[in-house]
């Protein structure tokens, strides 16, 4: 295939979309056993917080992750986008999963949907006036750039590699700023403002 090739293609044309599992129908704190069930997503420091719930009841499969999935919660002023890395993990109704099929690099869809970019197609679509969210529809209607792999692999590995380089740059501001405070406890002494 050419890899000068790019196609238009929607979300749901090339991955699987689920709404979250309703956590409060199959909570359960005696009869429940435990599953981690995930709690926050931190973009930031690039975590994903999980919490043990007690649930009971079948829960369909499709409610647990998948490692690579793309999550996004749906209630959010800030774009909180993220790929899981582990497999079980039960994603609550507040978040989607896209699950790519796999000819698509979960990487690459994760940048186009953390992009400004999408970012200003998101504004145009999100409902609710306080407390805006995505729904599922319209995500599954978004059009992606989508390049054959070898061209999305080689994308994901440059802007990988500009995340490492960032977050670099951070730990080298935060080293700066407590090179600063340092200097001035030792000049001047612990309690130099009072």
């Amino acid at each position: 295939m050419d890899v000068n090739i790019i196609e238009n293609k929607r979300l749901d044309e090339i991955a699987q979309i689920y709404n979250g599992l309703r956590i409060t129908r199959y909570r359960d704190y005696e009869k429940g056993s435990l599953h981690k069930v995930l709690k926050k997503i931190n973009n930031k420091e690039n975590i994903l917080e999980t919490e043990e719930v007690k649930l009971c009841g079948k829960i369909d499969e499709k409610f647990y992750s998948k490692q690579n999935d793309i999550i996004i919660q749906q209630t959010s002023q800030v774009n909180t986008i993220n790929i899981i890395d582990k497999d079980d993990i039960v994603v609550p109704a507040n978040y989607v999963t896209i699950r790519t099929k796999e000819q698509y690099n979960p990487h690459y869809i994760k940048y186009l949907l953390t992009s400004t970019q999408f970012k200003k197609v998101e504004r145009k679509i999100v409902g609710g006036t306080k407390l805006q969210f995505i729904k599922i529809p319209d995500i599954k209607r978004m059009k992606l750039k989508i390049p054959p792999q070898e061209k999305q692999e080689k994308i994901v590995n440059i802007l990988k590699l500009i995340d490492k380089k960032n977050k670099l740059e951070e730990k080298k501001i935060k080293l700066n700023k407590n090179i600063q405070n340092a200097i001035l406890r030792k000049q001047l002494g612990e309690e130099y403002v009072q």
